[in-house]
């Protein structure tokens, strides 16, 4: 996040908001300010730590799937239907299970990535009731830093779904994140990326109401902001919970995520070993990110093998597929149904599918 913490005093620098009893505008990094003296205890040294981004916890957690629904449940089943051979598969942020109670049963294995206890509690629950006395062997939950995570198993599937890279905001915490998923994959495996591009405009916000029970309903109120010169973009979400009519609990979350581009994540992808197949569509498209996309992936265009690559469809003559929108589904986040303060630039969704080069 861009918040970061005086390891000697405590005190808390967030660039969004700057320091203004010390004249700091919003938006300066830390490492731009002139020296390193810190604005609370006045020490000299380089001692301002990064902080993480929160788990998801409480209501949060707790209403994560009234929001999210079924998006990108029918994509991801004939993706991973459409593999000529037994899959393995690993979801990072796996979160509540809302993907893996579809996808698992379809897979010979399914591993699930994820640090929020919370959210994993939830899936525990789930793959308990769909795999009952199975549950270990097929589909396996981990509570890890994906950064940290190295396992020892080969998978034919990756699936990075609703935004997982995103919420790494550094450089090189992508470079290091797709590097260990390629030593984790099969030769000629497959991996998906969900790639969230935000309302253009420098300030959106979204309201949801979701009834629960007939007294009792759920109200997630977002505000957000897009920094084009520091590619990153933040929410501040607040979660209030009605019942007969009063609000009984609130709850505020802030997140920060990267702002990238799909020809950006292609890079990212090619550079860590990767070949893109596809790049599709899957949520919404604004004018102002359309030009984002590479050639060949919006409009009508002809199908692409079960195994072919863009750079193989070209020699032949072919284009990428463009993606089916309404198989994509409502739901998804966070930005998803979110609207800028000023039209017409509402939000996008789009998935990179690329396949881990064989070896010769």
């Amino acid at each position: 996040m861009a918040l970061t913490r005086c390891s000697y005093c405590g005190y808390m620098y967030d660039e969004w908001n700057g320091d203004s009893r010390n004249g700091v505008p919003p938006g300066i990094p830390i490492t731009k300010l002139a020296g390193t003296v810190c604005s609370r205890c006045g020490i000299q040294g380089v001692r301002h730590e990064r902080q993480q981004s929160p788990k998801y916890e409480s209501d949060e957690a707790e209403y994560y799937d009234q929001f999210a629904g079924k998006a990108g449940v029918n994509f991801y089943k004939s993706w991973i239907k459409s593999s000529l051979k037994p899959v393995k598969a690993l979801e990072l942020g796996v979160g509540t299970g809302r993907l893996a109670t579809e996808l698992a049963p379809l897979t010979e294995q399914y591993c699930g990535v994820d640090w929020s206890p919370r959210m994993l509690k939830a899936a525990e629950a789930k793959r308990k009731r769909i795999f009952k006395d199975t549950a270990e062997e097929r589909w396996q939950l981990v509570e890890q830093d994906a950064l940290k995570y190295h396992p020892e198993t080969q998978f034919t599937h990756v699936l990075c779904p609703d935004g997982f890279l995103q919420h790494f905001t550094l450089m090189d915490e992508h470079v290091a994140l797709l590097g260990g998923l390629h030593r984790c994959m099969e030769d000629g495996g497959w991996i998906a990326v969900d790639v969230h591009l935000p309302p253009s405009g420098i300030g959106w916000k979204m309201q949801q109401r979701k009834q629960l029970l007939p007294n009792k309903w759920i109200s997630r109120q977002l505000e957000g902001e897009t920094s084009l010169l520091r590619q990153v973009f933040r929410c501040m979400i607040d979660y209030e919970t009605y019942r007969e009519g009063t609000m009984t609990s609130k709850y505020r979350v802030e997140r920060e995520f990267a702002l990238m581009t799909p020809k950006e994540t292609a890079l990212l992808l090619s550079a860590a070993g990767f070949e893109v197949s596809r790049i599709v569509c899957n949520f919404g498209l604004t004018e102002p990110w359309l030009t984002a996309l590479p050639p060949g992936t919006y409009g009508k265009e002809e199908a692409l093998g079960a195994t072919e690559t863009i750079k193989e469809a070209m020699m032949t003559g072919k284009n990428v597929t463009p993606y089916i929108p309404d198989q994509w589904g409502y739901g998804g986040g966070p930005v998803a149904g979110a609207m800028p303060v000023e039209p017409p630039e509402a939000p996008a969704t789009v998935t990179l599918i690329a396949r881990k080069a064989t070896r010769t």
